[in-house]
C-alpha cells in the first residue's frame, strides 16, 4: 500500500487509532490488552496504518508557554490574486516559516487561515511586517490573539468502514 491509498478501517483499527491519539507512547503490550488482540497484531496494524498514510507521523505535543512561545495568534489572510502561482508561492512561504504551526487554504472571503506561535506581541509585530506587510501578494490580513487554549489537537473521531 502506498501513502494516500484508501485503506479500510475496521473496528479494531478505529479503536487502536483512538488509543494512539491519546498516547502514542503506550506500549504495544498495553494496546494489545485493551484491544484483546496479540502484540504482533498491534505492531502489524500500526505498521500498515503508517505505510498507507493513515498515521502521518508520531509527534510530541509541546506546551508553547513552557518553551518560550506563549503568544498564539490566529491570522486570516487575503491574497491580491488567487491564481495558482500566487497561492502556491504563499503555501511555500508558510511551509518555510517556523512561526506558522498550522496553515489552511480555505474557501470563503479570505484565502488562508493560520495559527502562529511567538514569544511576544512585539515578535508578532515583526512577523506580520516581514511576512504580510512586505509581501505584495498579501492584500490584507486580520489577526486574533488567543486569550487561552480551550482544546487543541483533540483526537480525531475515527469510524470504521
Amino acid at each position: 500500500m502506498t501513502p494516500n491509498t484508501a485503506k479500510t478501517i475496521d473496528a479494531i483499527d478505529a479503536q487502536l487509532l483512538s488509543l494512539l491519539q491519546r498516547d502514542a507512547l503506550k506500549p504495544a503490550r498495553v494496546l494489545a490488552q485493551a484491544l484483546r488482540i496479540s502484540v504482533s497484531s498491534v505492531q502489524r496494524r500500526i505498521r500498515d496504518l503508517r505505510k498507507c498514510g493513515v498515521i502521518e507521523r508520531i509527534a510530541a505535543l509541546v506546551e508553547p508557554s513552557l518553551v518560550g512561545q506563549p503568544v498564539t495568534v490566529i491570522v486570516d489572510v487575503w491574497l491580491e490574486k488567487e491564481d495558482v502561482r500566487s497561492v502556491n508561492d504563499f503555501k511555500r512561504l508558510m511551509r518555510d516559516t517556523p512561526e506558522v504551526i498550522h496553515c489552511y487554504h480555505v474557501t470563503g472571503d479570505h484565502t488562508f487561515v493560520m495559527i502562529v506561535a511567538l514569544p511576544s506581541m512585539e515578535a508578532f509585530a515583526g512577523f506580520a511586517e516581514r511576512v504580510f506587510d512586505s509581501n505584495r501578494a498579501v492584500a490584507k490580513f486580520r489577526s486574533s490573539v488567543v486569550m487561552n487554549r480551550v482544546k487543541t489537537c483533540g483526537p480525531l473521531p475515527v469510524s470504521h468502514s
